[in-house]
């Protein structure tokens, strides 16, 4: 998917995750592609991952931290780390953090397609991405989680029941 929206292999990739079952071999094909993936794991010594090891709420904190001050952010899971940590990111660069967050169903689809060809699905890695890139600051619709948009369009007109009076005229 990564490759497919242009990443290349210089990009710098943080694994935000748990510990990764038989992970040698299910991440051999992702380190081969992309060299600079990183995990808390091989960021930080064993003396410094220490006073986290045995807690998975603080484990979450490292990865939260380093999501959170990430030039981009993809996620292609729900729950509440990714929400929050959306909203968390619009609110602290103003709306415009870039998150790419693709189409699940699509994706599905996509994969479950095995006879589709790298320039078909080339085409539609980067249609996503472009999607996702476009929405920058996005509005909340009624829908949405706080979490996710934590700072509506205007929250000042949200609780009005009337509009304002123009001041008198002077």
């Amino acid at each position: 998917m990564l490759r497919g929206m242009g990443f290349d292999k210089n990009t710098s990739i943080y694994l935000a995750s748990g510990k990764i079952y038989n992970s040698e071999k299910t991440m051999a094909p992702l380190l081969e592609m992309f060299p600079n993936l990183q995990t808390k794991e091989t960021l930080l010594s064993e003396e410094e991952l220490a006073p986290f090891k045995n807690y998975s709420s603080r484990m979450a904190a490292i990865d939260y931290t380093v999501c959170l001050h990430s030039e981009v952010f993809v996620t292609t899971q729900g729950g509440n780390f990714p929400q929050i940590l959306m909203g968390h990111r619009r609110y602290l660069y103003g709306g415009h953090s870039k998150t790419i967050r693709p189409d699940k169903r699509k994706l599905a689809l996509i994969f479950d397609n095995p006879n589709i060809g790298w320039k078909n699905f080339k085409r539609q890695m980067l249609s996503m991405r472009s999607h996702s890139d476009f929405k920058g600051f996005e509005l909340k619709r009624p829908s949405d989680s706080i979490y996710t948009f934590p700072c509506p369009d205007c929250m000042c007109r949200a609780n009005k029941t009337e509009t304002p009076k123009s001041p008198p005229a002077t």
